[in-house]
């Protein structure tokens, strides 16, 4: 196939655009004008510029195409406002059905996040592709439920086979400007991260490049497709990247109730002063005390594909911290000889 792939250069586009080549595919990476391309260098693709949210260009650059993979998004947890998270998702939602539509592509792979799947409050609740994030606050978590919706009432207005792909917590290569996700272990490594009550999933972005790619011919339309790796309370993260790295990480022992409103204070402050936080209060309202456990294995066996433990994908985000010069000066040597120790004894 010829598949477009919109925001190609991201830390999952890239990682798609080589497994596309792997498969024999052929890759139009849509990427917007001025756009960081470390990702995709040495690649055999045709680039085009463009912006998800000017019709005009996903028109002229879907024509010919077989497929698109949907990926770009605005990939932030904080913001100064709601609007520059949320109005991007939706309106690149509707370009890019509209633009398929137009182009008489009948086949589209959206990838929206667990965010629109949402978290349990009790560890022993697994939630599936047919739960729903109806408890949204952070602007990231309602921007992906509130496109994902709307991708999939274009899906059926425009009667595109579409496939949803809801990835976990992201870690590994290629994440040049550091993802959220990477962002996680980094800050954990380097001494600004907390680990704290609750539970997460980790899945590594080579197996979600590969979901991706199987989803150009798999899968049922309109369904949604978690792709994971583990679920592991944070605690058990943390203890991880010590095991990987010799940094223990900070645990922070308290419950919701306080967590939330250390997050409120710590928010005043930093406004105060003209910084931004390192949380806010609508972050850790999605994620304090609360599990983000998930049963994928309809993904695993309707795409044809496997995906790697939590350790595994934890140990590419590592990786690629370290060969990136990601790791503070004064930890980096450190954790280097940390991390080759792991690999030898693993």
């Amino acid at each position: 196939m010829l598949v477009l792939v919109t925001g190609a250069n991201g830390h999952i586009g890239a990682n798609v655009v080589r497994a596309l080549l792997v498969k024999g595919h052929k890759v139009r990476a849509f990427t917007r004008k001025g756009a960081d391309l470390r990702g995709l260098e040495g690649l055999q693709i045709e680039h085009v510029n463009g912006d998800v949210m000017d019709l005009a260009s996903l028109q002229s650059a879907a024509q010919g195409c077989d497929a698109i993979i949907h990926l770009a998004a605005v990939y932030k947890t904080i913001a100064k406002t709601a609007e520059e998270i949320v109005e991007p998702a939706i309106k690149g939602a509707e370009c890019v059905f509209q633009a398929a539509h137009d182009a008489g592509i009948k086949r589209i792979v959206y990838t929206s996040s667990v965010a629109s799947v949402g978290f349990s409050y009790n560890p022993n609740v697994l939630r599936t592709g047919d739960d729903w994030n109806d408890d949204a606050h952070n602007p990231y978590y309602v921007a992906k439920t509130q496109s994902e919706k709307k991708a999939q009432e274009l899906a059926r207005k425009f009667d595109i086979h579409t496939i949803v792909i809801c990835p976990a917590i992201v870690l590994g290569a290629f994440d040049y400007r550091i993802t959220p996700s990477n962002q996680l272990v980094m800050d954990l490594i380097n001494g600004t991260g907390q680990t704290y009550k609750g539970g997460l999933n980790l899945v590594d972005v080579r197996d979600v490049a590969a979901a991706h790619v199987a989803a150009l011919d798999k899968g049922e339309n309109c369904r949604r497709y978690i792709i994971g790796g583990e679920n592991m309370e944070v605690k058990q993260f943390g203890q991880l990247i010590r095991k990987m790295t010799g940094i223990k990480p900070i645990h922070l022992p308290f419950g919701r109730k306080a967590t939330l409103m250390t997050a409120t204070i710590v928010e005043r402050l930093c406004k105060l002063v003209g910084v931004t936080p390192p949380f806010t209060y609508d972050l850790v309202y999605e994620v304090a005390e609360r599990f983000a456990y998930y049963n994928f294995l309809n993904t695993l066996e309707d795409l044809e594909i496997t995906s790697r433990n939590g350790e595994e994908a934890l140990a590419s985000a590592v990786e690629w911290l370290l060969k990136t010069n990601k790791i503070k000066h004064s930890r980096h040597n450190k954790v280097q000889a940390a991390f080759e120790h792991y690999q030898q004894t693993r």
